[in-house]
């Protein structure tokens, strides 16, 4: 799948620090060994001072035996003149085992970095057990529990000035959290395809206390057998922030999709 042209981009402050890696490209069809979508967006104009925006977002997804390698990236980058307006992305590697048993055990490690929203660097990692509820050629439904580690370095650049602290000193922090899931992905008829996620990532010092709560959701619908035009709709809830920024971040975005 290649996406050619963005068409609407709807934003509060942009990225987050979860990844929605359940919209990532699965294969359902057994016959298939890889698949894959690259939506790459380049904008450079002159209304008074030079306006640079460059957007990328691809993903693929690599069968093996019984075995699936889930690799996905985001790169943005916005700049006004001398002001940088906008630079995050990140850099995701998932590695599923026994991909076609009812329970699948997969790993993951992921790097990102959201300037905007003050997230200067993240690491994690870790492991999930994944159930697969149901699953055919047309649809698949999944859940998953698990752990992983996280490293987050946050600056006060996106807090308000009434919330900003007289410390402005950048925050690192460590956790072990438990990370859950759930998922489906449903063609609904031949021309239209949906999706929807729902996850909980929490510590275990305050359990269900101060969780970070996220949502997706997407739909498209085919145009041509190549063509389609996809809406995607992504949702966070942080309890608790590492740094008072907004609590709540959200992003909706159409585009133009045409595959081959």
């Amino acid at each position: 799948m290649v996406v050619v042209l963005l068409v609407i981009n709807i934003t509060a402050p942009v990225s987050a620090q979860l990844l929605y890696p359940e919209s990532y490209v699965v294969i359902f069809d057994t016959t298939r060994n890889f698949k894959g979508s690259i939506s790459p967006s380049v904008e450079v104009k002159t209304p008074n001072e030079l306006y640079i925006e460059i957007t990328n977002r691809a993903d693929m997804a690599y069968k093996f035996k019984n075995h699936a390698l889930v690799l996905a990236n985001k790169f943005e980058f916005t700049k006004n003149g001398e002001e940088t307006i906008l630079s995050g992305g990140f850099l995701y590697a998932k590695f599923k085992t026994f991909y076609d048993n009812p329970l699948v055990v997969e790993h993951y490690l992921q790097y990102q970095w959201a300037e905007a929203r003050g997230l200067e660097k993240k690491y994690a990692l870790g492991s999930n057990l994944r159930y697969k509820i149901y699953k055919n050629m047309r649809s698949g439904a999944f859940a998953g529990l698990g752990l992983f580690y996280e490293s987050e370095k946050w600056n006060y650049q996106a807090v308000p000035v009434e919330r900003t602290p007289g410390t402005t000193t950048p925050v690192e922090v460590d956790y072990f959290k438990l990370n859950a899931y759930v998922s489906v992905k449903q063609t609904i008829s031949d021309n239209v395809k949906g999706e929807a996620a729902f996850y909980l990532q929490d510590n275990f010092e305050d359990f269900l206390k101060t969780p970070r709560l996220g949502t997706s959701a997407g739909v498209s619908f085919a145009i041509t057998k190549n063509v389609a035009l996809a809406v995607q709709f992504r949702m966070l809830y942080d309890y608790e922030p590492i740094v008072p920024v907004d609590k709540l971040w959200f992003s909706t975005f159409t585009e133009l999709q045409v595959t081959f």
